[in-house]
């Protein structure tokens, strides 16, 4: 039986497509168990390496132990999106500007939500969450560095940025190629 070109390519791209060359999303941790819901008010400036102008956002951030909630701001106070991140996986919500004209300058939520995890989580609720996965959390004296099947993906400094610091933390994601600076914003009187 002799199948058509056309159709044989087009299966083998729809197998392949599904294939992806870079690690599925990582598996969320627990959030920290806090005596009271938190919001984190913080700065985040996002640089990629294709040369695209920075983006800077202020970012409201709520841990109440169930789900992280980020409202992601202009400097001038418009509120773009809020990213959630629950049991039911991370998007972005519409805010005062339509969703489709924001997405498209906002890295994906999925890659936002696990790198804030990252930078804001104690290490040790990270290395739960990668436990028996193919991710690894390494902590050297400078960073973290995050791993899949060994490759890379990030490295975090300082190595114990949490969210209760109150310094500058560096992420610098080799897989998706930005560099988020997360900055602590002092409280308005």
């Amino acid at each position: 039986m002799r199948y058509p070109r056309l159709l044989v390519i087009a299966v083998l791209l729809t197998l392949l497509g599904g294939c992806s060359l870079t690690p599925p999303l990582p598996p969320a941790p627990s959030q920290p168990a806090l005596a009271k819901p938190a919001t984190l008010k913080r700065q985040l400036s996002v640089e990629r390496d294709d040369g695209r102008e920075a983006q800077t956002l202020i970012a409201l951030i709520r841990l109440d132990g169930i789900e992280l909630r980020a409202a992601l701001l202009t400097p001038y106070g418009q509120r773009l999106v809020t990213l959630v991140q629950n049991a039911d996986g991370s998007r972005y919500v519409a805010g005062d500007v339509p969703l489709a004209e924001v997405e498209e300058r906002l890295p994906p939520a999925g890659w936002l939500a696990a790198r804030l995890q990252w930078s804001l989580w104690p290490a040790a609720a990270l290395r739960e969450a990668f436990a028996g996965t193919a991710w690894r959390l390494t902590l050297t004296e400078q960073a973290r560095e995050i791993r899949h099947n060994g490759q890379l993906i990030a490295r975090i400094s300082p190595a114990d940025s949490q969210a209760g610091n109150r310094e500058p933390v560096l992420l610098d994601d080799r897989q998706g190629q930005y560099r988020l600076r997360i900055t602590p914003l002092k409280d308005s009187p």
